[in-house]
């Protein structure tokens, strides 16, 4: 696998990022699959481009122990509404779909 450097951060990336459209799918039930399979083919980087509530929780319990193996890309500007994928600019919509305070 190929890495490069994340701006100035001296953290190593892999050229490939693993996309979450299949931790989505059938409830999930490829995620930890994928995650192995990932982390054999030295990808490192995973997309979190869905803000789904469901996926993340999912995608965070089959991380615990090896959190620190990944570097996880989120899209911001991007909320989970009514059970839609939803673009905002809202500041508010963004942190309630991050949770922050």
């Amino acid at each position: 696998m190929e890495y490069r450097e994340l701006g100035r951060t001296g953290i190593k990336v892999s050229v490939i990022a693993l996309g979450c459209e299949g931790f989505v799918a059938n409830e999930g039930a490829l995620t930890e699959q994928l995650l192995n399979a990932a982390e054999q083919g030295g990808i490192n980087c995973i997309d979190l481009y869905a803000p789904q509530p469901e996926m993340r929780s999912r995608l965070g319990k089959w991380l615990r122990g090896r959190r620190g193996k990944f570097v996880l890309q989120a899209h911001l500007c991007t909320v989970w509404q009514e059970g839609q994928y939803k673009r905002t600019r809202e500041i508010g919509e963004v942190k309630a779909s991050l949770k922050i305070c």
